[in-house]
């Protein structure tokens, strides 16, 4: 498998990597229209620069890294073309993408990048996270960043076990979210 910027050609493996990931293969259109504005779109086609993925030998994305390198334009272009997206008969979903740029927002000056990651079960365990998240954070120090920042739930021990392995810091605990920086 080989580490790799994103390209368009591969949108659709992402998007569903997304939602494969989260479980959420037979929501209603409206539900994945919400995740896929709320952890994806927005870094492929605004940021694309800042992701990067893993492909597998027949040329298939099978797991990303998704990154906004900078809070402030991220929140400026989330709120008005991504979060238009969801209805405003659907409050729980609103609330909720709101709720994910909170703790972004509470730690930008330190942080001011942040990241999404996921990568298909049967290619997890085998250093794919790590090689992702090496060459982000490879970039975003050519780029002068100085911080990355992610939040995960409480209920993805993998996750947590990955984050803390990697040398990402606790910064904020939660009983809804842990919160993790590094600095670059």
């Amino acid at each position: 498998m080989i580490i790799k910027k994103f390209e368009e050609k591969y949108k659709r493996d992402v998007q569903n990597i997304c939602l494969y990931c989260d479980g959420y293969e037979d929501l209603k259109k409206d539900t994945i229209n919400f995740l896929l504005s709320t952890y994806c779109d927005y870094y492929t086609e605004n940021e694309p620069d800042n992701c990067f993925i893993a492909i597998n030998e027949k040329d298939e994305a099978i797991g990303y890294i998704l990154c906004a390198e900078d809070f402030d334009s991220f929140y400026e272009v989330f709120r008005k073309d991504y979060l238009s997206k969801v209805p405003p008969e659907d409050k729980a979903n609103r609330f909720y993408a709101e709720m994910s740029t909170v703790m972004h927002k509470k730690y930008k000056d330190s942080y001011p990048a942040h990241l999404h990651i996921d990568i298909m079960g049967d290619y997890q365990r085998m250093g794919l996270g790590h090689r992702l998240t090496d060459a982000l954070i490879s970039h975003l120090k050519k780029k002068r960043i100085k911080g990355l920042m992610l939040s995960v739930s409480p209920l993805n021990p993998k996750g947590i076990a990955f984050y803390e392995k990697y040398g990402f810091s606790l910064l904020e605990k939660d009983p809804d979210s842990i919160v993790y920086g590094m600095k670059l």
